[in-house]
């Protein structure tokens, strides 16, 4: 019995065998068969493909379309900038207070970098970044028993910073035109802020100087459209990251002091958005 079972199987595998030679559009990835006619590819021209290998058992047709070759340079500046004034949320504040300030975000950061391999780039990214915030007047009365006033506050940063930065593109389309891209990136930023508390004519005005340091690990993913063959627009968020800072201040007062901070951040930052051109040559 158990050499007719053995028999069977045989034949069986030897029949299976005979109709995957029939078929030429069959591709074996361990016990698993695909049918290439079912992956949408543009085999026409393939140099347009970076071949992708596969994970596990399965080839689940990912494809990944050249959008920078190896061997080009590119080169391109990102900014940022938000603004607000308490104008604009007028309605809101006539029902809470009275509401005075100023708040925005600048920042510029040129960078180059060169194709070790095709859709795979490493530079250097360089940024200059400038907040600023005036608090003229909070006046919020939330009840009777709950009201509340501070301002006359104003503090402004300067940071400049150098970073290596590593970028690989996933290209969506045989054309070269969409494509997605994931970036990491290790930045040093130096500067300084300062906080003034007071009114300018007061004689009790305090202002206070600070040094910052900082170290950055952070991960950016991005989206990029080509408007030609060698000019893409882009846009890019913070998701990820792990910073350290260090502070020195010393106030009008002769006093000093020092803070170390560090943490860790998972989540879409919406004062990290970057939106840019990108040369490559």
């Amino acid at each position: 019995m158990r050499k007719i079972i053995f028999t069977i199987v045989a034949l069986l595998s030897v029949a299976a065998g005979l109709m995957a030679q029939g078929r030429d559009t069959i591709i074996i990835r361990d016990t698993v068969y695909i049918d290439i006619k079912d992956k949408k590819t543009a085999f026409e021209d393939k140099s347009k493909l970076i071949p992708e290998k596969s994970i596990g058992r399965f080839d689940r047709g990912i494809l990944n379309y050249k959008l920078i070759e190896k061997g080009k340079w590119m080169g391109g500046l990102t900014f940022s900038f938000i603004n607000y004034e308490s104008e604009e949320g007028s309605l809101l504040y006539s029902m809470l207070g009275d509401f005075d300030a100023n708040f925005s975000i600048k920042a510029f950061n040129p960078y180059v970098g060169y194709a070790y391999s095709n859709n795979n780039i490493v530079g250097l990214k360089f940024g200059y970044n400038r907040m600023i915030g005036d608090l003229g007047n909070i006046d919020l009365n939330l009840g009777s028993d709950m009201s509340f006033s501070f301002g006359d506050m104003r503090y402004s940063e300067d940071l400049y910073s150098i970073g290596l930065f590593h970028r690989s593109y996933i290209g969506l389309d045989p054309s070269g035109m969409f494509g997605l891209f994931n970036e990491t990136h290790v930045t040093y930023k130096r500067g300084h802020s300062n906080f003034t508390n007071g009114k300018s004519d007061s004689a009790d005005i305090t202002n206070t100087e600070t040094t910052i340091n900082e170290l950055r690990i952070g991960i950016n993913p991005g989206v990029a459209v080509f408007i030609t063959k060698n000019v893409s627009a882009e846009m890019s968020f913070g998701v990820a990251g792990f910073k350290y800072r260090s502070e020195r201040q010393n106030n009008s007062l002769g006093e000093e002091g020092k803070r170390d901070t560090s943490g860790a951040d998972f989540k879409i930052n919406i004062l990290n958005i970057n939106i840019g051109l990108t040369f490559c040559l």
